[in-house]
């Protein structure tokens, strides 16, 4: 059950029922209760990281499955580890990403960027020396995209565990490997 309820789809504008008919999982539905721009404008922005862009999608999802994991958030991990595999990363490699700790089925791009999330996380600010050796692997604009992928995954896990947002029955499936 959750903590804030799902809004009722018959108070909603036409234009957020029809997000909600393409995308009918939880998370949505729990994001229709904020007002119909922040609900639009959220749902760009998040989509944004899902087009062509210079950060590579495995990089993208080694960040968003530390964020989920560092969030306790059974919802992201879910969909994540999902997605995840879709965009190349094994078994072996989400376990490595699950405990945070240098595993040597990560790459070092892999472990760099997860260290840095973590930094994100954990400290606001990454260190100098995170930060270099990110930067050693990704350009200036693959690392802002980066840090706001973190910080957009931060927020949405805040959201799914403080609202209670409820596991959807299947993992989203969609193709992340040209993204």
């Amino acid at each position: 059950m959750t903590r804030i309820p799902y809004p009722d789809p018959a108070t909603l504008s036409a234009t957020v029922r029809a997000t909600l008919e393409r995308a009918p999982i939880n998370v949505m539905r729990m994001l229709s209760n904020a007002s119909e721009p922040v609900f639009n404008g959220f749902g760009q922005f998040s989509g944004a990281f899902y087009q062509p862009l210079d950060l590579p999608p495995i990089l993208r999802e080694v960040a968003i499955l530390r964020v989920g994991y560092l969030s306790k958030s059974a919802y992201e991990v879910f969909h994540h580890e999902a997605m995840g595999r879709e965009a190349g990363l094994s078994d072996a490699q989400i376990d490595a990403i699950r405990t945070g700790k240098p595993d040597p089925v990560l790459n070092e791009a892999q472990q760099v960027v997860m260290a840095f999330a973590d930094d994100i996380i954990l400290n606001v600010r990454a260190g100098d020396p995170t930060l270099t050796a990110v930067r050693k692997h990704l350009s200036d604009r693959s690392l802002v995209d980066l840090i706001m992928v973190i910080g957009l995954y931060m927020t949405i896990s805040r959201l799914l565990e403080t609202a209670g947002v409820e596991l959807d029955q299947a993992a989203i499936n969609t193709d992340l490997t040209s993204g």
